[in-house]
């Protein structure tokens, strides 16, 4: 019959479009997969280097003295030395944070409405060039042992004025958010997650083993040949997941008309306390990133003051650790939440408070056991970004996601700036004698955002059914 070959040339081409969109949206992921995989090979070897720098140029100890931190293995030569090493060099990383994070936070307000316009493959392909430039300049900075530490900072030049890692997200959840069904939103996004754990876990095993094999300029080496490759695969193998884009359009990024665009969707008065659950959950995501930029960058420093553990120590702890919130991830979306009906504010809140309890027990931590721990009960912290984006993508009309997403990176990209400056001060004032004071700040930030999702859960509980298509967007 005419009406059952319609049919069935109709479901045959939306399985033709399906499969097409999940090879595509497969591709991005990888793409994730090694430029992670190459920054936390980076991270590794930079902590030594930037350690044995202030060691010998900041501190003026001798090159024999110092050398030990070139190494991931902790030995009792360093110990006199650790304190104002640590000291210094916080200072140092304060500083490139905050350089860092500056041209990004700018580019936020910019970016999100742009890509609607010209694509969000450009957002993702810029980052990772920077990142490849960076990655170079690390390797040309290692190789200079003349070059005292704050030389470092110019390397993340080109990183920072190209978006950084929060534009590069952006570009990444708006992509998948492009090519996905609200259904199948939270899984696809904890796929995204799945691929930075995975490449952060399989970068922290291998770092230490490859410093002792390699050395630690090597291994910078070899770091820049993954993000080059990540970006040629980004370049020629990712297509444009936005239909009807525009090619070019890099003259019409700093347009002042995609500020007020973002600003006027992201604002605008919407039923059911819309506006407010954007501005609670941009404002809980900036808490939370705090606490990411925060205690990152110090967690190494503070394991090796507090229980003595060398590189090696810590890249095992990370591994393990980014691997239990790996397994939580997948857990979490396709057990949990489904088994205990649970919606995405909820089980971000679930998570937010396991948090707690993993600080506390850091804070308290005088055996390698009390790290594990922690991390084995705040198994599901990690899916509080993805949980929140999915939140977002379900809650709001399409045509406005890619702006909210655009607010809540700029929100997240002002972390980096204020908050490395507020932890590391706390902690050089208390290194000597409360190193977890970093944790007791964390509980705080997580408090606030526990509460914040709360109204957010309230407000969505008392909300009228509306549904809204693909174009329209509600202005009552």
């Amino acid at each position: 019959m005419p009406g059952q070959e319609d049919i069935t040339v109709e479901v045959n081409v939306n399985t033709t479009v399906n499969t097409a969109k999940r090879s595509i949206s497969n591709t991005i992921e990888l793409s994730l997969f090694l430029y992670i995989v190459a920054t936390s090979l980076t991270s590794a070897a930079v902590s030594n280097i930037l350690l044995y720098r202030t060691c010998v140029h900041a501190l003026n100890y001798t090159e024999a003295e110092c050398r030990p931190y070139l190494s991931p293995i902790k030995n009792n030569e360093t110990s006199h030395l650790e304190t104002e090493v640590q000291k210094y060099t916080t200072i140092v990383n304060t500083v490139k944070m905050i350089l860092e994070a500056v041209v990004p936070a700018f580019l936020s307000f910019f970016l999100g409405a742009w890509s609607d316009t010209y694509g969000r493959k450009p957002l993702i392909a810029w980052a990772i060039l920077g990142s490849s430039i960076t990655s170079m300049l690390l390797v040309l900075y290692g190789l200079l042992d003349n070059l005292g530490p704050w030389w470092y900072i110019v390397t993340i030049i080109p990183f920072s004025i190209t978006g950084g890692f929060r534009v590069l997200l952006t570009g990444v959840y708006c992509y998948v958010s492009d090519i996905t069904s609200k259904e199948n939103t939270s899984l696809r996004m904890t796929m995204i997650d799945a691929a930075t754990t995975s490449g952060s876990v399989i970068g922290s095993l291998l770092s230490s083993y490859l410093i002792l094999s390699i050395g630690n300029v090597y291994l910078l080496l070899l770091a820049a040949l993954l993000n080059v490759f990540a970006y040629g695969f980004t370049k020629f193998f990712i297509k444009e997941s936005l239909n009807g884009s525009i090619q070019g359009g890099f003259t019409r990024v700093l347009d002042l008309l995609h500020v007020k665009d973002m600003f006027r969707e992201s604002f605008k008065r919407r039923p059911n306390n819309g506006r407010m659950q954007i501005i609670l959950i941009a404002m809980a995501q900036f808490l939370l990133m705090s606490i990411m930029y925060g205690i990152m960058p110090l967690e190494y420093l503070f394991t090796r003051q507090q229980l003595q553990w060398s590189l090696q120590d810590y890249t095992i702890y990370s591994a393990v650790s980014t691997s239990i919130s790996f397994v939580g991830g997948f857990l979490g979306v396709m057990v949990v939440q489904k088994l205990l009906r649970l919606g995405d504010i909820s089980f971000t809140i679930f998570g937010l408070l396991t948090c707690i309890i993993e600080y506390i027990l850091k804070i308290l931590a005088f055996d390698w056991l009390f790290m594990y721990l922690g991390s084995l009960i705040s198994i599901f912290k990690g899916l509080s970004s993805v949980l929140l984006r999915s939140f977002i993508s379900k809650t709001f009309p399409r045509a406005d996601v890619a702006k909210i997403f655009a607010l809540i990176c700029a929100f997240e990209s002002f972390a980096p700036l204020a908050v490395p400056l507020v932890y590391n001060t706390v902690y050089a004032m208390t290194v000597a004698t409360l190193p977890g004071a970093i944790y007791i700040l964390s509980i705080v930030f997580v408090t606030a955002s526990i509460i914040m999702l709360g109204f957010v859960q309230y407000f969505h509980w008392r909300a009228t059914r509306i549904t809204y298509n693909n174009c329209d967007s509600p202005d009552a």
